[in-house]
């Protein structure tokens, strides 16, 4: 009889043990499509620390402007306006003791071409702050809307954790209760056994579950196009517009990238590449992927389209394309610089 017992509680530990190594392999493998949807093309995600693209090349002790900064000038026709402004600083430099209606008209002319150029600074400086305010404002909801997934995700993880370790170890008092053998019940190993095998699943189930919910809620996205909308070719409307300076500096090649590997790409191409390179943004890797840049443009709606991850990246790329936006202003600042006689073009 004895040996039949103590051959019944082996049995139960054995059984307890594989259970346990079950579950466990069960949760490691809910890691496994992870790893194995990682993308083949070296080029995709490949990119642990992102540097800056779209660089200025501005120095400032360079008495002459930056290729991109002239660059700009051309494409805001402001080139031939800042070369007439030295033009006539020069000349109107020698004739300061001059009265002549000449020097009269020349000084005019230069006041008028340093006020013009002055405009389509200022207009130009406006035209990239009407988009980055767009893009802050974009930035504000997506946060508040992150903020609230991950609030709901958090409680959710805190109570199953909570649940898990309450349950576990009531489950361990019961068994450690059933192991001591009373006069009127010298053995409870088979039911000790039992709940052990409960007390040690429980962890186990709440761990596995705690992973699948940690991706957190999963709506269905919106159909409000963001700023990154006209960035991959997808429907617009008036409020997301780009100006045409703007639009068309995006749309040009960077100056003097000869020989790199961006040669021949627009500032707008290299962000993309960018995006699609970059490790921290692991679910975007294909820009012609229909279904997803549906969702980060919000152009369409899509089931379960709108969740932590997604928002996540949109944050990212709307932010990096703020930055690089930005920029602009440096250039701007490069040219403003010349009408002070700081630089020449």
């Amino acid at each position: 009889m004895r040996a039949r017992k103590t051959s019944k509680v082996a049995t139960t530990k054995k059984f307890s043990i594989i259970c346990l190594l079950a579950a466990i392999v069960a949760n490691q493998n809910t890691l496994l499509p992870c790893a194995a949807a990682a993308p083949s093309n070296p080029q995709i995600n490949s990119v642990q620390v992102p540097k800056q693209i779209l660089r200025t090349g501005i120095n400032l002790d360079s008495k002459t402007v930056s290729p991109n900064t002239l660059q700009l000038a051309q494409d805001l026709n402001l080139l031939p306006i800042l070369s007439r402004i030295q033009e006539l600083k020069a000349k109107t430099s020698q004739q300061q003791s001059n009265d002549s209606i000449e020097s009269i008209r020349d000084t005019q002319e230069l006041i008028r071409l340093t006020q013009k150029a002055q405009n389509i600074i200022i207009r130009t400086s406006l035209e990239i702050d009407f988009v980055l305010a767009e893009i802050d404002a974009e930035q504000n909801i997506y946060s508040e809307v992150l903020s609230s997934f991950q609030a709901s995700r958090d409680k959710l993880v805190a109570r199953l954790n909570a649940g898990s370790f309450i349950l576990n170890g009531a489950l361990w008092a019961v068994n450690g209760a059933l192991a001591i053998p009373t006069p009127q019940h010298p053995n409870y190993a088979i039911q000790s056994g039992i709940v052990g095998i409960c007390a040690g699943l429980v962890p186990s189930i709440a761990s596995g579950y705690a992973l699948k919910v940690y991706s957190g809620k999963h709506k269905r996205s919106e159909a409000d196009p963001n700023m990154l909308a006209k960035i991959f070719d997808r429907p617009i409307n008036e409020n997301i517009d780009y100006p045409k300076s703007v639009w068309a500096f995006l749309n040009t090649t960077p100056a003097g990238e000869s020989g790199s590997e961006s040669s021949g790409k627009t500032r707008k191409e290299q962000l993309i590449a960018r995006w699609i390179s970059d490790k921290n943004i692991p679910s975007f890797t294909d820009k012609s992927n229909s279904k997803e840049i549906d969702i980060i443009t919000a152009t369409a709606s899509q089931k379960k389209g709108l969740s932590i991850d997604n928002l996540n990246v949109r944050l990212v790329m709307l932010e990096q394309l703020q930055g690089e936006l930005a920029k602009m202003k440096r250039l701007l600042m490069e040219i403003a610089m010349v009408i002070t006689d700081e630089k020449e073009v």
